[in-house]
């Protein structure tokens, strides 16, 4: 299937549906801190936010799929970035 949509859809379409994901991405993210902060304007329950951040992280993963990046790579950057992060918190 991956292939399919890759066929159908230029790479800059692609480019622009993870940007547009992501900034979904990170709308439901800050969404699901304002329920956990008792701060969220809008009604949405606990489960509801959880729900849409789950959809939104799997939006995103369906155009990485797609665009074929380079796992090993990601996974590197991921392991050098764990490690910082574990230094800065200790």
């Amino acid at each position: 299937m991956r292939n399919e949509i890759k066929k159908k859809m230029p790479v800059t379409e692609l480019l622009a549906g993870l940007a547009e994901e992501c900034s979904e991405l990170a709308q439901a993210s800050l969404k699901l801190r304002r329920v956990f902060d008792q701060t969220n304007p809008t009604p949405t329950t606990e489960e509801e936010a959880i729900d849409h951040l789950y959809e939104e992280i799997a939006d995103v993963k369906i155009y990485i799929s797609v665009l074929d990046v380079n796992n090993k790579e990601i996974d590197d950057i991921i392991q050098k970035k764990m490690e910082r992060w574990s230094k800065r918190l200790a």
